[in-house]
C-alpha cells in the first residue's frame, strides 16, 4: 500500500513541476515552425549582424540553461540591438553593470538597444527563476577595445 502511495505522489509531484513550470518536451506549438518561413526572414541566430556605422544585432535565445550565442565579439562604442526570446520557459536577460533586463518569453521577441562604451567583459545572466540549473544559465559579451587612431 505504501508503494502505491509513494508512487502516486511522485507521479503527481513531476505533473505539478511540469505543469508549473512550462517546461513540456515535444509539444505541439500554436506558432510555425521556422523551417516553413523563407530563409531570408528567419532571424540571426548565432552571429553579431552589422547594421549600420558603429550599428550591430544580435538575435538571443534562452533556452534550458543556456544563453546563445556566447561568447559574443563587439566593439566599443557599438550601438547593440539585442532581439530576445526564449525556445521554451520564461528567462531574464540582464547584463550586469548595464540597465538592461528584458523577459525572455517564448514565441515573443523583447528588443533593447544599449551602446557599449567601456571595453571588457559583461556577463548575462538569467534573473527569471527557469528550473533546476537556473544559477548556471550565463553568457559572456566581450567589448573590444577601439583601435588607436
Amino acid at each position: 500500500m505504501s508503494v502505491v502511495m509513494l508512487t502516486l505522489f511522485m507521479l503527481g509531484s513531476l505533473f505539478f513541476v511540469v505543469q508549473d513550470y512550462g517546461l513540456v518536451v515535444g509539444a505541439a506549438s500554436k506558432f510555425p515552425a521556422q523551417d516553413s518561413a523563407p530563409s531570408d526572414r528567419l532571424p540571426a541566430y548565432g552571429r553579431v549582424i552589422q547594421t549600420g556605422p558603429k550599428a550591430y544585432s544580435v538575435h538571443m535565445i534562452g533556452h534550458v540553461w543556456a544563453w546563445a550565442p556566447s561568447p559574443l565579439h563587439v566593439p566599443q562604442g557599438a550601438a547593440v540591438t539585442f532581439y530576445v526570446t526564449s525556445a521554451d520557459v520564461l528567462h531574464g536577460f540582464e547584463i550586469q553593470g548595464t540597465p538592461i533586463n528584458v523577459t525572455a518569453v517564448p514565441g515573443m521577441t523583447g528588443k533593447v538597444t544599449y551602446t557599449f562604451r567601456r571595453p571588457g567583459r559583461y556577463h548575462i545572466i538569467c534573473n527569471e527563476y527557469c528550473g533546476l540549473e537556473h544559477q548556471a544559465m550565463t553568457g559572456v559579451i566581450i567589448v573590444d577595445p577601439e583601435a588607436p587612431s
